[in-house]
């Protein structure tokens, strides 16, 4: 270890720090104060014309590294430059340049540096421990280290309660903008459509129910030279990168087509919240309970209709498989099962010179025949009944459709939707008695009113009613979504099936928009169960008491009008 003294010559290493994180940035007007950079440097520049034994060798810089921890890349190259004995002294500002986290700092001035034989000058807290007095000095420094990590923990806290201020209040505080949206000009907290990258994701979700796996979408848009959200941001000024790319340019991925049908931001939903760190120093992600997200409905424009995203979610959920060389998904494809074993049915083709047959059969009869029996259907048999039932079917509610427009074209909608209002709310109020439950279970076991297997057998039971009414709320909230799909659009419900009013063949997106399951059973019965099924019951009800209220109305008419 080398003697510090000042009759000799130091090779010094310039350090510089600036982070947002911990309230190092502070602005006048488009200006950054005294801390900046350039200011730092020119500020230890000056210091040096009066050292001449002091010789600048490098300069480190970490621009945008909070001070709260010491695993900063240019901090760690300095250090590892020290260890090679190319530097002997380090020169900043002044403490809260070199960090603000109280222990290290300490460790490194106190222990490291002197065992390295390093000089170590902080300019503006008139800290040189070559100096003959720097040993009274020492005395101060912990406590100016512990003031730099109090301003640092306080920063840290306004910062986080601003930002959650903020989601909670529907603004968007994300560093990333997610691809179909821009941040508006005028405010930053506030997303926009971006009408050329929505048409793209409009067309992810129309491929996604016309049967086309994420694969599939993702070779189509690179076929067709659609840019990947990357490089289509590149293409407009960003220059984000990503350590995933291995490729020139960046591709269209199933992985980032799957990432866009389950991102919810495209409903006008903005989900935010979901992470955080435990504090100011642990930079470890921890995921945040759901229940402690902000969630904030309609906080800007929709490319996709809510009731077309949870049609999406459905069917990311179904068992569907694309034949070899085929462009999608067949049209029953997670539609169709066995009445007996609910198995899935499979499709199997078999040929006779230059016939091709295609039929289903039980799909727990082709793994163990013992297991059930094969429910042979043909496929053109199961086409022309589906089609014959959703033509019925479609034919029923356009006569609905008409019925409802001489009453009130809204009002089954609004009916349905307070309904539905008043069932979350007795499903929250499920959630937050249990979650009490819970609570109250854990205080008996600490006061050892309970054992711990009578703890963990009541908690495992709070926990399952609360899943269960969480399950029931997302059911809900898709119901909901379907109907104010209709309102939204300025008709009813019903008049949705319009769409389908000619159809005359069965394709993939008719199946996943009118159909649940398709049930074969043993003797080729087949039973076609479709969607909103408990919606038309709730018409048919509606009408019911209306025509009852209106022949009321009309007897009273009478009778006055006898009087």
């Amino acid at each position: 270890m080398l003697k510090l003294t000042l009759d000799r010559e130091y090779k010094a290493a310039i350090y510089l720090r600036l982070s947002k994180e911990d309230g190092d940035f502070s602005f006048s007007g488009d200006k950054l104060e005294s801390d900046s950079i350039s200011n730092q440097r020119l500020l230890i520049l000056d210091y040096l014309k009066k050292h001449p034994e002091i010789v600048v060798v490098s300069e480190y810089c970490d621009d945008g590294y909070s001070g709260a921890t010491f695993e900063r890349p240019e901090f760690q190259k300095m250090m590892d430059a020290v260890r090679a004995g190319e530097i002997d002294c380090i020169v900043v500002k002044d403490l809260s340049r070199f960090g603000r986290e109280y222990i290290d700092s300490g460790n490194y001035l106190q222990k490291i540096f002197p065992m390295l034989g390093v000089r170590f000058i902080a300019i503006n807290d008139h800290y040189d421990n070559a100096q003959p007095g720097a040993a009274d000095n020492e005395l101060v420094l912990p406590f100016k280290n512990l003031m730099n990590d109090s301003y640092c923990r306080d920063i840290s806290i306004k910062v986080r309660t601003n930002l959650d201020v903020k989601r909670r209040n529907g603004q968007f505080v994300g560093s990333r903008v997610v691809f179909g949206y821009l941040r508006s000009p005028d405010n930053k907290n506030q997303l926009v459509v971006d009408p050329e990258a929505a048409q793209v994701v409009q067309d992810i979700f129309k491929w996604k129910i016309e049967g086309l796996s994420p694969a599939q979408i993702a070779d189509r848009l690179n076929d067709s030279g659609v840019l990947s959200p990357i490089e289509y941001k590149r293409a407009n000024g960003s220059k984000q990168r990503t350590a995933f790319q291995t490729k020139k340019q960046a591709l269209w991925s199933a992985v980032a087509i799957y990432r866009i049908l389950k991102n919810e931001v495209y409903t006008g939903t903005l989900v935010q919240g979901k992470t955080t760190t435990p504090n100011h120093k642990v930079k470890k992600t921890v995921v945040k309970n759901e229940s402690e997200w902000a969630r904030t409905e309609n906080a800007h424009e929709a490319i996709i209709a809510p009731a077309q995203f949870d049609l999406v979610q459905r069917l990311m959920l179904d068992d569907t498989r694309s034949p070899v060389g085929a462009k999608g998904v067949h049209p029953f494809s997670g539609k169709i099962f066995c009445a007996d074993c609910e198995s899935a049915m499979v499709r199997k083709v078999s040929r006779s010179g230059d016939n091709e047959y295609a039929y289903f059969i039980c799909g727990g009869n082709k793994n163990d025949r013992r297991f059930c029996s094969s429910h042979s259907i043909k496929e053109s048999l199961v086409f022309d009944t589906v089609l014959a039932v959703i033509q019925a079917h479609i034919a029923v509610a356009l006569n609905m459709a008409d019925a409802m427009k001489q009453i009130d074209s809204l009002a089954w909608e609004n009916r349905e939707l307070e309904k539905i209002a008043a069932k979350i709310s007795f499903q929250e109020e499920i959630i937050d008695k249990n979650r009490r439950l819970k609570t109250g279970a854990y205080e008996d076991f600490r006061t050892q009113m309970l054992t711990r297997d009578e703890y963990e057998t009541f908690k495992a039971e709070f926990d399952k009613k609360i899943r269960e009414a969480q399950d029931a709320i997302m059911k809900l909230h898709s119901d909901r979504n379907s109907i104010m799909g209709g309102l939204s659009q300025q008709q009813g419900w019903l008049s949705q099936f319009r769409e389908y009013a000619n159809i005359q063949e069965i394709t993939r997106s008719v199946v996943v928009s009118l159909i649940d399951r398709i049930i074969i059973h043993e003797d080729k019965e087949i039973e076609v169960c479709l969607m909103h099924g408990d919606k038309f019951a709730a018409i048919v009800e509606f009408m019911e008491d209306y025509k009852k209220k209106e022949a009321a109305k009309k007897i009273i008419h009478l009778a006055k009008e006898a009087v």
